[in-house]
């Protein structure tokens, strides 16, 4: 049958967020990077959903792994069990990767660019007056991700200086021109937002989004980029025709749509279980460990250990991705969001979340058995048994053809099981 490509490209700094949530869980305290928790559930449903997974080097279009140096070291043991690939053009990819970096450039060196960083700034204390109490700030995650990168990757030996080997930590082409210039501009604002003399390190960061995207679509791949960035690098609309359409991101929400509405079926009794079935369930983002697997191993054996069980996981939705692979046309699509459907429509009724409402030749057999006997008039003997015999016989089991939705099936009955314990 023919099938899409669903190769996705993610960046290092996606990866460092990542790996700072997987070190807080075994060291028992809260991650640094204020996007640790975000990137570590969107790397998990990439390397879930996706055919493949590449990482783009910052500098090099032809890289091999040990360019990207010793840390991350999830993206070092991503790359040892065959998960990642480092994003590798050819010639003509680079020809074409080169013209359109040109144009990300010419736009960034537009009035239009420097308008666009600057909405990016603004709109980050736009967020921050609609956030109740300042809790979920953009402006102080922003500054705690640059103190963050500063304290932990760009000083940390074997990290950013192995990737951009400059005197300040800037590539020297025209993004990293870019980002210096930009920092004198708008150094005001970036004061506001940016921890004490990471303005440009964030300028940099930002343009490096461009790039990436310039080589993805020369590879004809999507791009993931990091929470911090996405908005920035939408901002340009660089899209590729024909290429960059929704649908996987589509199904991934479906899946999602799942527990969503589970939660809202569950209503408050069960919020708290459904909570705790979203951490618990790998294909949302949640656990591959058990409490007893933390603070035992060194960071590098930690590391080593949830990626063996990513891969593990990963052969579990073959069926998955297979099936996310096949949605070619509209129609395609359409089936594959109907077979979701019925396996939320399922777990609905199987997890006692909605009421199951017998047929018309249940209702008759009903009728017909407590017709036998009757402890009392109008009250049959054996209809509770019935009852009881239809609830335990259909409870768990699944009607479903397509193998994909008996592995989302028994996935989100699992994943129920843990949480209720």
């Amino acid at each position: 049958m023919i099938q899409r490509s669903t190769d996705v490209l993610i960046d290092v700094t996606s990866l460092i967020s990542a790996e700072d949530f997987l070190l807080a869980q075994n060291r028992g305290g809260q991650p640094e990077d204020p996007f640790a928790r975000q990137c570590f559930v969107e790397v998990v449903q990439s390397l879930i959903f996706m055919s493949r997974v590449c990482v783009s080097h910052p500098v090099l279009q032809t890289p091999r792994p040990e360019d990207f140096g010793e840390r991350p070291l999830l993206l070092r043991e991503l790359m040892r069990a065959g998960l990642l690939n480092p994003l590798y053009l050819t010639l003509p990819q680079q020809q074409a990767a080169e013209q359109l970096e040109t144009r990300a450039i010419r736009d960034l060196e537009s009035v239009h660019g420097i308008t666009s960083m600057a909405r990016f700034v603004e709109q980050a204390f736009v967020i921050d007056e609609a956030s109740a109490g300042g809790q979920t700030a953009l402006s102080v995650r922003i500054r705690d991700w640059s103190a963050f990168q500063e304290r932990q990757v760009r000083g940390a030996v074997g990290h950013h200086g192995d990737r951009i080997p400059t005197r300040d930590g800037v590539e020297e082409d025209a993004f990293g021109e870019w980002a210096r210039a930009a920092a004198v501009i708008l150094a005001g604002p970036l004061r506001e937002i940016a921890a004490p003399g990471q303005g440009k390190y964030l300028m940099a960061t930002l343009a490096r989004g461009m790039k990436y995207r310039a080589r993805a679509e020369a590879d004809a791949i999507s791009y993931q980029s990091h929470p911090l960035r996405r908005d920035f690098s939408l901002t340009f609309d660089l899209t590729r025709d024909g290429v960059a359409d929704s649908t996987v991101l589509d199904i991934i929400q479906a899946v999602r749509g799942i527990h969503d509405t589970l939660s809202e079926a569950a209503g408050e009794e069960e919020s708290h279980r459904l909570q705790l079935l979203q951490l618990e369930l790998p294909l949302l983002g949640g656990r591959l460990w058990v409490p007893a697997d933390t603070g035992r191993l060194s960071d590098a054996e930690w590391i080593g250990l949830i990626v063996s069980r990513i891969r593990e996981y990963r052969t579990r939705a073959a069926a998955l991705r297979y099936a996310v692979e096949r949605c070619v046309t509209d129609e395609d699509y359409l089936r594959l969001a109907r077979d979701i459907e019925g396996v939320k429509r399922q777990l609905l009724e199987r997890l006692g979340l909605r009421r199951v409402e017998m047929s018309s030749v249940e209702r008759e057999l009903v009728a017909s058995v407590a017709s036998v006997a009757e402890a009392a008039a109008g009250v049959p003997v054996v209809s509770g048994l019935w009852f009881g015999a239809r609830t335990i016989g259909k409870q768990f089991g699944f009607s479903g053809a397509q193998p994909f939705q008996r592995f989302l099936y028994r996935e989100f009955v699992h994943a129920w099981k843990r949480a209720g314990r």
